[in-house]
């Protein structure tokens, strides 16, 4: 709709507002010239305990190799093997052309795998919430979410032009108020959580979530990218670590790009879902189907984590281990303390920038959190333990924290949150 309102043209992006608001910020976070820059560090070797930095082989606590997957030789022989046989590229939509054997076997694992009747993978996993979300509910339904749920499920609720509402983070008695007076005014309800959230490591308390939804009729989605392969013991996610049925969650979410050591995203549940998705999902439809040596190494991933107990062994070992290091130098640490993402806070963000530079520099890499991935004041050097860590890389990485916090004058005992 047109308007008599007048207004400026913009022809170069420079001048537009966001952009200048962008360059405020990294001026403000970074310095003028960004020679500190903790991001876009590059890392030419596969993301284990250790990575090859700058020509450097370093401590790494930033990945989502979680089960140690990406580099494990079974996974890349299973993707080069799939390269020889299908080549690179799926090569087309898998509506049309691009459908693979490989691809199919992948999703009947992982529907195993996940307690459901049928599975979907996808290209991306940010993309799978966006589409899902996006197309799932329209106008006449709401959307509740956890207030700390990943912007991929807020861009999909944009998409979707559904009535969204948050509700505070873990809170299902919060969630019960708000559709005990809204739930008759929707068709659909759509009830967004994750598994295990990214930027403090806690664990959603699913089953309340699970009664809230059979006491409104509502569906579940839970986002599992931290979860799968982190709790549970085959790493099987929410479902093996709360003992749950197959059916109580309607959408099971994950990617394929953390754990699984590959890339793309999945959607779990229901087989009359899972088939109507198939063939009307928009970033499906229109998409090219995973590669398929991603297939293959997500598959192989699959199958090494369940049948060897002691990824998850070490994983669960090296989270202990961590914790009890963290407890000993008097880190906060929030929320965490079950899972591999054990946040340590900092405080204010330009804090936490110089102490991953100072980090990076005794041979340890770990990025900073900073807002808006984290509210404003709550910034955290976001640490990422693997099943591949060892205990002793721990205690080192933690024993050089306090040294370069000591040394920058930051106290990490009390952080200015």
């Amino acid at each position: 709709m047109e308007t008599n309102t007048k207004v400026h043209p913009i022809t170069r992006f420079e001048d537009s507002a966001e952009y200048k608001a962008f360059q405020e910020r990294y001026a403000a976070l970074l310095g003028s010239t960004g020679e500190n820059n903790p991001y876009f560090i590059r890392h030419d070797s596969a993301l284990t305990d250790k990575s090859l930095m700058d020509g450097k082989w370093v401590l790494n606590f930033g990945s989502y190799n979680y089960a140690g997957m990406s580099g494990r030789p079974e996974v890349s022989e299973a993707a080069i093997d799939a390269i020889r046989r299908y080549g690179t590229s799926a090569s087309g939509s898998r509506l049309l052309a691009g459908e693979k054997t490989l691809t199919q076997t992948l999703e009947r694992e992982l529907a195993d795998w996940k307690h459901a009747e049928d599975a979907l993978v996808l290209v991306g996993g940010h993309s799978t919430n966006v589409t899902f979300v996006g197309n799932f509910v329209g106008p006449n339904d709401l959307v509740v979410y956890d207030r700390y749920i990943h912007n991929s499920v807020a861009e999909g609720c944009r998409l979707s032009h559904a009535t969204a509402r948050p509700f505070p983070h873990n809170d299902p008695e919060a969630l019960d108020r708000i559709l005990a007076t809204r739930r008759d005014k929707f068709e659909k309800v759509l009830i967004c959580i994750e598994g295990v959230y990214s930027m403090d490591g806690d664990i959603a308390p699913v089953p309340d979530f699970i009664r809230v939804k059979e006491k409104y009729g509502a569906f579940l989605m839970v986002d599992e990218a931290h979860s799968t392969c982190v709790i549970g013991e085959t790493g099987g996610g929410v479902d093996e670590y709360f003992g749950l049925r197959g059916d109580e969650i309607d959408i099971k979410m994950g990617t394929l790009s953390k754990g699984l050591g590959a890339c793309g995203g999945y959607l779990c549940g229901k087989r009359s879902l899972i088939e109507y998705q198939r063939y009307m999902l928009p970033g499906f439809v229109f998409s090219v189907g995973i590669s398929p040596p991603i297939a293959a190494a997500a598959l192989e991933s699959i199958r090494l984590i369940r049948r060897d107990p002691s990824i998850m062994a070490n994983m669960r070992r090296n989270v202990e281990c961590f914790m009890a290091e963290a407890n000993k130098h008097g880190f906060q640490m929030g929320l965490a303390g079950k899972t591999a993402i054990l946040p340590v806070l900092v405080g204010p963000d330009d804090d936490a920038a110089r102490l991953s530079n100072a980090m990076r520099g005794e041979g340890v890499f770990v990025p900073p959190a900073v807002y808006p991935a984290v509210p404003r004041g709550e910034a955290r050097l976001r640490f990422c333990v693997t099943a591949s860590h060892k205990p002793e890389q721990i205690v080192e990485a933690l024993d050089k924290l306090a040294a370069c916090a000591e040394r920058l004058g930051i106290d990490l005992k009390n952080p200015k949150v």
